[in-house]
């Protein structure tokens, strides 16, 4: 099964296509700014429906990609507020690396993080870091992982408890059995055993300009997983 999770923000989304497929555990990020054609995928996203886009998507980059779990970044940043701030009402993270945020202007160390809502809205925010990389893909995690907790339970007796949660705060073609197998997949096996691949990979794209960066050409060849020639 691959199930495509989608953290809704308009044109500035971003995609996560989860591949349980044959005992697989892969994560695969999409960065929104991919240029297909005319449009970017993110401008993908918000001109065709959801099931049109999976299409686009399985089509573009060679993927079968038949199940969906969309977010919308406000509800991401609600689940924050319900489940995971502490009693000072604050967000624990874990900073993978150094990065300014375009959204607020505030420079992020690497460590341990305590950050009000604000500041958490701003660290999620898609862009591309100082250092050309793509971190906002870990930092969108730590929300992610909430929620998926939050909703996606490895057990039955709670995805059947929790399915009208689900379609309530989200937009999904998945089934009861589909939460189970992404939940006794993804969940029960654990973020650390998971396989990532980020598109486009580091080192294959160019830059433009000054912070904050505009995407450049993509050379898809030193990627693994590729854009269809065609659409290039």
């Amino acid at each position: 099964m691959e199930t495509l999770f989608i953290f809704d923000d308009g044109a500035s989304s971003t995609f996560f296509l989860y591949d349980l497929n044959d005992g697989n555990n892969r994560l695969i990020h999409f960065a929104p700014i991919i240029p297909i054609k005319q449009f970017t995928l993110g401008q993908l996203f918000v001109r065709e429906t959801p099931e049109r886009f999976m299409e686009i998507v399985s089509i573009a980059f060679g993927r079968s990609v038949s199940k969906y779990l969309i977010v919308t970044k406000s509800e991401g940043l609600a689940a924050v507020r319900e489940a995971g701030l502490n009693q000072s009402g604050h967000f624990l993270v874990e900073n993978p690396s150094a990065f300014t945020a375009v959204k607020n202007g505030k420079h992020y160390p690497a460590g341990p993080l305590s950050l009000n809502q604000e500041e958490i809205e701003a660290y999620i925010s898609w862009q591309i870091d100082e250092d050309g990389d793509f971190g906002v893909f870990t930092r969108q995690e730590d929300v992610i992982r909430l929620l998926k907790k939050k909703l996606l339970k490895p057990k039955l007796s709670t995805i059947t408890k929790n399915i009208g949660t689900v379609n309530t705060h989200t937009r999904t073609n998945l089934g009861m059995r589909d939460m189970l197998k992404l939940g006794s997949g993804y969940l029960a096996k654990g973020d650390a055993r998971m396989l990532k691949t980020t598109v486009p990979s580091k080192g294959s794209y160019q830059l433009s300009g000054t912070f904050p960066y505009q995407l450049g050409q993509i050379d898809w060849e030193k990627n693994e997983i590729q854009l269809r020639k065609e659409l290039r």
